[in-house]
């Protein structure tokens, strides 16, 4: 007596070859770990930031691979403007492990995905993706991301 099969698992056609693919990603830093960065790397109470010079001599910290912690800015404006051009937008390979290029998700009301601009010693900026509409007149908002939180969302 012969069997019948109730269901035929095998596929009709043979499965067609995977078409290339995007450049790999790198696997994001798990949480808890100093990135290798050319910015100094601190963790503290679950969050991952680069410490500021007033701040790096009192907490545990990761020197960075070619800059010290980031100067502080003075209050008033002219001031304020020549530390940004001399001291905080100089670009960088990557800040706390960001490159640019990297898919990460930001923190805002809600969590957005985003993608990696440029990297300075600031942070990084970042390109978020706006919908579509007659008010939008680009496709995307930019904002720098200086901290990564416990879930591995980026923010200011």
């Amino acid at each position: 007596m012969d069997s019948i099969a109730l269901f035929d698992l095998t596929p009709a056609t043979p499965p067609k070859p995977a078409a290339p693919s995007a450049p790999q990603r790198r696997a994001p830093l798990p949480l808890g770990e100093l990135p290798v960065s050319s910015v100094p790397a601190a963790y503290d109470r679950e969050h991952l930031f680069s410490p500021k010079e007033g701040t790096a001599e009192h907490i545990s910290h990761r020197a960075g691979d070619v800059f010290g912690p980031l100067p502080r800015s003075s209050g008033e404006p002219k001031a304020w403007a020549i530390w940004w051009r001399t001291a905080a937008s100089v670009p960088t390979p990557d800040f706390l492990g960001l490159k640019a290029g990297d898919d990460i998700t930001v923190q805002l009301s809600t969590v957005s995905p985003g993608t990696v601009a440029r990297t300075c010693r600031f942070g990084a900026l970042v390109r978020i993706p706006l919908p579509q509409g007659p008010w939008a007149d680009k496709p995307y908002e930019e904002m720098y991301v200086t901290r990564r939180n416990q879930f591995g969302h980026w923010y200011r």
